[in-house]
């Protein structure tokens, strides 16, 4: 929550570029390989019933099928940039948490106990957060100096 009680909004989309970007291409990565081998395979079933004589009279079916092939295609193309989004939205999710979480047990291990983790209700590992903010609650009242 940011000071005047609203939910903070997130400034920026990677914040750790490298995990992201890769965690987005592997989930980019699957479904273009599921959607290549359908594709194949729907294309292969395709080219084999056109080829036989007995379905010449089936030539408008066919052509049918290779429009609903080529229309499943576009389709396909059109999902790509809503699962990337969609895959940035939720490795950020949990990148962003993890990050805060980082840097507050960095300042926690070069002794600053009054460090604090602040995440929004319902992101990723908010549970962690207080678990963490409860130990650096309880390290400050054990040190006996306070943070330079």
């Amino acid at each position: 929550m940011s000071p005047a009680g609203r939910p903070s909004q997130r400034k920026q989309v990677l914040v750790d570029r490298a995990y992201q970007v890769r965690f987005v291409t592997r989930v980019f990565a699957a479904v273009l390989a599921v959607a290549i081998v359908s594709a194949l395979f729907s294309m292969s079933l395709l080219w084999m019933n056109m080829h036989r004589p007995e379905l010449g009279s089936q030539t408008l079916l066919i052509a049918c099928l290779v429009s609903v092939a080529v229309t499943l295609l576009v389709e396909l193309l059109l999902a790509i940039p809503i699962v990337f989004y969609l895959g940035m939205q939720q490795s950020h999710r949990i990148v962003g948490p993890m990050n805060r979480l980082k840097h507050a047990l960095q300042a926690v291990g070069k002794g600053d106990f009054s460090q604090r983790i602040s995440l929004r209700q319902g992101d990723a590992l908010e549970d962690l957060a207080k678990a963490i903010n409860r130990m650096a609650e309880s390290l400050a009242q054990r040190s006996p100096r306070s943070p330079t």
